[in-house]
């Protein structure tokens, strides 16, 4: 049957796109069982898997403070912790024109000094209080990530209010960072995995915003604090902000605590834009970028997918842990275990507020570069050929229950997701129907995610490599076009 199998794929190299779904289903018709067949089924003594623990649904006290900034409250008492996180819509997806990637600059040096206090006593500030704070700048938001001793809950307000309303851009901080920036740089374009990156999302997302992966040496060069302030000024703003605060915390002393922290903040000036709609796939196109003298690939495979707000989201999610999403996926059974064409092959499904971003990616050595980019569209193509087997989609299903459930023990993992969840346009609700929206999905659902998502003649494929030793292997798929990221 292995014979049958390899002569239907070698023939679908030659095939147009339109028909590779119905050979990949041909060839398992042909081959009943076949990859089935040669999975080692557990001991029979082992007991079955209980059920997943719901996520305890919580109380969210939800209000809004007069100047707009949306408030959720989660008290979880019992570990004598708070965390508070506050997003502010404004990513590197409303970076200007010609200074892309200076989101990443704001989130690096927003709190590193305010009008009242300097980036060390922001530093011992927070220590007094067993404190931290991280900032980082997503497609869509920049997010500020903290915690404290409950004990310190007030004071931790007070310092995220500070560094949302008053931060200052020492230019001796602003310098320190652009060093650092440029340096982190360097150390990523010597690598094959953000060449390919910023190479796919270029190829994927064209001019849209998402297609920022990084600032550019311009950009950074051309930073300064009066930059900053103003960018600083545009992103936050108390009516594009949410504040999410979890833990052992009394929600009538929080209320008290926020409304004197940030009931003074305001805006200025027109609300950002919206985001415009994520750009919808196109037919396969094929991307070399040359690495002369490299001795394997990078390939990247993907396309855009549905909104996290779409009826199809949870299909396609699923659908994704079967394809290449979990160790146990069939790409990786067929590329690492089956045929040893690399080592951790990964598919990733990243999620948007404008859609999101299906993308396969392994390295593999210069000579099996062709053969693997023909497994690969095998396997998203038999995704949209066959239903899931109930193993597959119940596998699929208690993989991607249990990390959600694991992940959200932690109370800064629950607030994390909130704000997640809201910046993708998500009611609150949503942090406890995530299990029974994985439950509900069936292997119809599945097979029609891969029909609207998965077929390889819709995916876009990037290669960094050798092009003298891999453009003959990438060219039997379709003409192949030149990049330079």
């Amino acid at each position: 049957m292995k014979k049958n199998s390899t002569a239907l794929r070698a023939r679908a190299t030659r095939a147009t796109p339109a028909t590779l779904a119905l050979l990949a289903a041909v060839a398992l018709l042909a081959a009943p069982g076949a990859l089935a067949s040669e999975a080692k089924p557990l001991p029979k003594e082992l007991p079955p898997f209980g059920p997943d623990r719901p996520l305890p649904v919580p109380t969210i006290a939800q209000s809004t403070l007069p100047n707009g900034l949306v408030v959720w409250l989660v008290p979880r008492p019992g570990f004598p912790k708070v965390s508070a996180v506050l997003a502010v819509r404004g990513g590197t997806a409303v970076d200007p024109a010609g200074l892309e990637g200076i989101g990443e600059l704001l989130a690096r040096t927003v709190n590193e000094g305010t009008a009242k206090r300097t980036s060390r006593q922001i530093a011992e500030d927070l220590q007094a209080i067993g404190g931290e704070m991280n900032v980082r700048a997503g497609d869509d938001a920049v997010v500020i990530a903290s915690s404290a001793l409950a004990t310190g809950a007030a004071r931790l307000l007070d310092l995220v209010a500070d560094v949302a309303q008053r931060a200052t851009f020492p230019k001796e901080e602003v310098e320190l960072a652009k060093g650092n920036a440029l340096q982190e740089l360097a150390a990523q374009e010597s690598t094959p995995e953000f060449l390919a990156r910023k190479a796919f999302a270029s190829a994927v997302y064209g001019s849209h915003p998402y297609h920022v992966v990084a600032a550019t040496r311009e950009v950074i060069g051309r930073t300064t604090p009066e930059l900053l302030k103003k960018e600083y000024a545009r992103r936050f703003r108390p009516d594009q902000a949410l504040l999410v605060v979890v833990g052992d915390l009394s929600e009538a002393a929080t209320k008290t605590a926020i409304d004197r922290a940030f009931g003074a903040w305001k805006g200025e000036g027109a609300p950002l834009p919206e985001t415009p709609p994520s750009p919808p796939a196109r037919g396969r196109e094929i991307y070399l970028v040359d690495r002369p003298g490299s001795v394997q690939s990078t390939l990247m495979v993907g396309r855009p997918g549905p909104k996290a707000t779409d009826p199809g989201y949870y299909d396609a999610l699923v659908a994704n842990t079967i394809y290449a999403g979990a160790f146990g996926s069939r790409l990786v059974q067929n590329i690492r275990e089956e045929k040893g064409y690399t080592y951790s092959p990964r598919g990733g499904f990243n999620t948007y507020r404008e859609g999101s971003l299906l993308q396969t990616r392994a390295d593999v050595r210069n000579e099996v570069t062709g053969a693997t980019l023909l497994e690969v569209f095998y396997e998203l193509d038999r995704m949209a050929a066959t239903k899931p087997t109930a193993d597959e989609l119940a596998q699929a299903k208690r993989y991607q229950t249990g990390l959600y459930l694991l992940r959200n023990q932690i109370q800064g993992a629950v607030a994390g997701t909130l704000a997640a969840n809201w910046v993708n346009g998500l009611p609150p609700e949503t942090l406890a129907g995530f299990v029974p929206k994985i439950d509900a999905v069936t292997a119809a659902g599945v097979e029609e995610a891969g029909r609207k998502v998965f077929l390889s003649g819709t995916q876009t494929v990037v290669v960094v490599g050798d092009a003298t030793a891999v453009r003959p292997e990438v060219s039997l798929f379709g003409p192949v076009k030149d990049l330079q990221p």
